[in-house]
């Protein structure tokens, strides 16, 4: 019903504000930068931390709550879960609050978040966050993926998330056209800065062999191939996902093409998705993964941290949304497995298509592999230059650009 009402206000043109911030902290007196976060996959902000916490009179931490797919688990399971997570952001940084209260079960009251600017990582368990901090701390956004896909509500039109915003971080002029356009309740301060996620391409790429998550690192004439499978399999998702015909047909050419390393990456929920569309069990999602593990040319990698692994590939063969823009920089082929019925790009996303290889089916798939990563044929390179030219539109690190802003601000 609250939902409802406002959509209906926002109909009428009555469009509710966030409260006025308090005052910022007199001049002497550091300001406190928080970071509220709670899924390592999704964590794409460490260049905006780090310049941050190397800016006089800031101060840095983190307050970890739980994301929506940890406050479904079973008891033991969350906690599991809370302390994975919580071992992997206190390497990042002070952990200033807990949301979560494992030995009770039970989550904190937002209330616990005492600081002058809050990053929110990501809507998913933390959706009516930046409404409950209204006045109190000024909440902060950068999408933790780069939006190529059309996706307004999740993007930019949740109501009790982005109208509450203090400050939304987009990645380009096209990303804040498509706010400025949109109807209804929406983001009331965008800011254009580049996208974080992409800093890390201006500083230099590791060595081929330095990069132990590949089969054979130490050989470095051979060539590697990422496979990053979406999650999207479910009739209520945006449709993305392949796996139906993609994942059979990826390990087939893994398994024929022996001089050829191979990575797995899977999206974070693949497993669970596979579950809820009946493509496979738990036990069979397993046993996939055990077949890409027991060939020599190939293995799985599912950590989060993946800019040296896409950065020391050759090729990358995906049906994500983010990954087609995040990939475009390391300058290798790219080959785009769709589906029909899925989302289609956004506006953003159409200007990048040109530099994708595109496949719908094994056959489609099967004579690309061959042309583009094993005979090398690459017609598309030039225009995966032209496209990545457009991630970085300021030409210097986004984090930069956004800890300048919070600068004037105050």
């Amino acid at each position: 019903m609250r939902r409802l009402r406002w959509w209906l206000a926002a109909r009428a043109g009555v469009v509710r504000r966030p409260a006025p911030p308090r005052a910022w902290p007199e001049g002497g007196t550091p300001l406190r930068i928080g970071f509220v976060v709670c899924e390592e996959a999704k964590w794409g902000l460490s260049s905006v931390l780090q310049t941050l916490n190397a800016t006089p009179g800031i101060e840095v931490g983190l307050y970890l709550t739980l994301s929506d797919l940890g406050l479904r688990m079973p008891r033991a399971g969350r906690a599991r879960e809370y302390a994975r997570q919580r071992a992997f952001f206190a390497n990042l940084g002070p952990i200033w609050g807990d949301l979560y209260d494992a030995g009770s079960d039970r989550m904190r009251p937002a209330d616990t978040i005492e600081c002058d600017v809050a990053f929110i990582q990501q809507p998913w368990g933390m959706q009516e966050l930046p409404r409950l901090l209204s006045g109190k701390v000024r909440t902060a956004y950068v999408h933790y993926g780069m939006a190529v896909i059309a996706n307004d509500r999740m993007q930019f039109g949740m109501p009790d998330f982005h109208p509450w915003l203090w400050r939304y971080f987009l990645p380009t002029d096209a990303h804040a056209g498509a706010v400025r356009a949109a109807p209804g309740p929406r983001p009331p301060d965008i800011y254009v800065t580049g996208h974080p996620k992409f800093d890390i391409y201006l500083t230099p790429a590791p060595g081929r062999s330095a990069v132990m998550a590949w089969p054979n690192p130490l050989d470095q004439g051979r060539k590697r191939v990422i496979f990053a499978p979406h999650h999207g399999l479910e009739s209520y998702s945006l449709g993305l996902g392949t796996f139906r015909w993609s994942g059979a047909a990826m390990l087939d050419i893994a398994q024929r093409h022996p001089g050829i390393d191979f990575l797995l990456r899977p999206h974070p929920n693949m497993g669970l998705s596979l579950i809820r569309s009946g493509v496979m069990s738990a036990q069979d999602w397993q046993a996939y993964k055990d077949a890409w593990t027991a060939l020599p040319n190939a293995a799985v990698f599912e950590e989060s941290v993946y800019w040296d692994v896409f950065r020391t590939s050759d090729a990358m063969i995906t049906d994500s949304g983010s990954f087609l823009a995040e990939y475009l920089p390391t300058g290798s082929a790219l080959i785009r497995l769709e589906r029909q019925g899925a989302a289609p790009l956004n506006s953003f996303g159409v200007q990048l298509a040109d530099g994708f290889y595109t496949a719908e089916d094994s056959p489609a798939l099967e004579t690309l592999f061959h042309k583009v990563v094993v005979q090398g044929i690459d017609p598309k390179a030039a225009a995966r230059a032209r496209a990545a030219a457009l991630l970085t539109p300021a030409g210097r690190p986004a984090a930069a650009i956004i800890a300048e802003h919070i600068a004037r601000c105050r």
